[in-house]
């Protein structure tokens, strides 16, 4: 092969390799600051794209002739012009012109002739190929690319009287496939980011599907049975002692359809409402007080242990939440008794609460659908809501929550709070105070 064509071919490929590298990185930089919420890029972000693409063409075009040169400035240009639209094309057609005019000679005439002609053929093409197929808009721009070779050097090697036929081969071949690789990887990142937007809206439906299916069936079965106990009443109004024992369990129903509403609203409303000091040793004896007759009840050692005396900023009813949930969770998960130990330490600026049990754990695959609607290790007793609204207020309370379980070994669930530090709080974390020996 002569010098000029390995020239041509080295720089050619070049130049296929800078549009390639800033495709790539646009791509990347779009992706990362859009978070795929929209497939739009700007006019003026593609005309400058565009633009620059085109000075590193020609910066790095190849001298074939007297006045001639070339490169991939095509592809920069047809790229802006295909995804740009109108408003950006006529003005790369000028901006492509004006890179060239420095270097004059009769090359000149042949790129003021090839941007204009290309202009019209882009405007017209671009709309009738938006409705076909990605594939076919590829191979259509590769066809438009060899037209552009044949126009642009094989015809004015013909008009100039310099023959390079071979080179025309050269030129023409990795212009056409430089094309087809160019658009084919644009077409691939749109397609990707448009299975993205799609995914992240189909998950979105699962969840509002999820929660709508929650909680029309936890609301409907007791309305139902409300419903039944009060035309039961209805029937037979004189029976004052069957309809009173009628009315408790219907008062019951509406209480457990109004805690599954209160559970709905407190995962839509994640941040408490109230933001207080709140004291991390009394809102663990307070839990442990509600949840000892069920414990008791079911044949569980229940132990606490506090090791520091600290505060938390946020909402103590909240908090109180938070650990029933968890340590219901814990209780209900030991069938045939066990212990339930709940203990509290300090590190560095954080307070951590650990709650243990020794139940039937989970897997991994199971921890890892922990908080999610509709999930619940409980059948069909449970709705998944507990979980899910402890989540939520843990992080409003700008804490975390980390579960660790293996299948027959327990479950432990680690709660971290930032600390609350003021002037008048040192004095009371200094005190100690015992565990009530009922907890212990």
């Amino acid at each position: 092969m002569p010098t000029y064509h390995s020239e041509l071919l080295t720089g050619l490929l070049l130049n296929l390799l800078v549009i390639l590298i800033m495709i790539l990185l646009i791509s990347f930089q779009y992706l990362s600051r859009n978070k795929v919420h929209k497939l739009h890029i700007k006019p003026l972000s593609i005309y400058v794209a565009c633009s620059l693409l085109l000075l590193l063409s020609l910066a790095l075009s190849v001298r074939l002739e007297d006045g001639f040169v070339y490169d991939l400035r095509f592809i920069p240009f047809l790229l802006g012009g295909i995804y740009g639209g109108n408003r950006v094309l006529p003005w790369l057609a000028v901006t492509m012109i004006a890179v060239r005019v420095p270097m004059l000679g009769p090359g000149l005439v042949v790129t003021i002739i090839m941007a204009i002609l290309f202009t019209f053929v882009i405007m017209y093409m671009r709309p009738r190929l938006e409705g076909k197929d990605w594939k076919a808009r590829v191979y259509w721009y590769t066809l438009m690319s060899f037209g552009y070779s044949v126009l642009s050097l094989l015809i004015p090697s013909l008009v100039f009287d310099f023959d390079y036929t071979s080179s025309f081969l050269v030129y023409s071949a990795v212009l056409s496939g430089s094309t087809f690789f160019v658009f084919y990887l644009c077409e691939i990142i749109r397609t990707i980011y448009t299975l993205q937007l799609e995914a992240i809206k189909y998950e979105k439906m699962q969840v509002v599907s999820h929660l709508a299916a929650s909680m029309s069936h936890e609301v409907r079965n007791p309305l139902t049975t409300v419903k039944g106990f009060l035309q039961l009443i209805q029937e037979d109004p004189s029976n004052v002692s069957i309809n009173s024992e009628l009315s408790k369990v219907a008062v019951s129903e509406i209480d457990r359809a109004t805690e599954v509403i209160n559970q709905y609203l407190n995962f839509a409303r994640p941040h408490p409402e109230l933001e207080v000091e709140v004291e991390i040793r009394d809102e663990i004896n307070r839990s442990t007080e509600i949840i000892m007759p069920l414990a008791v009840k079911k044949g569980i050692v229940l132990k606490a242990n506090i090791l520091h005396h600290h505060s938390i900023i946020g909402d103590p009813n909240k908090l109180q939440q938070v650990l029933i949930n968890v340590m219901k969770n814990g209780l209900e998960a030991m069938e045939t008794g066990g212990t339930l130990r709940i203990f509290s330490y300090q590190e560095g600026d954080r307070v951590f609460i650990v709650i243990n049990d020794t139940g039937t754990g989970m897997t991994k695959e199971q921890l890892m659908r922990l908080g999610e609607p509709y999930f619940s290790m409980k059948g069909k007793n449970g709705t998944g809501l507990g979980m899910m609204t402890v989540f939520q207020l843990v992080e409003g309370m700008k804490g975390t929550i980390k579960v660790l379980s293996k299948p027959g070994k327990g479950t432990s669930v680690i709660l971290s709070f930032p600390i609350y530090k003021e002037e008048g709080n040192l004095n009371r974390m200094k005190q100690t105070t015992e565990v009530r020996p009922s907890l212990r």
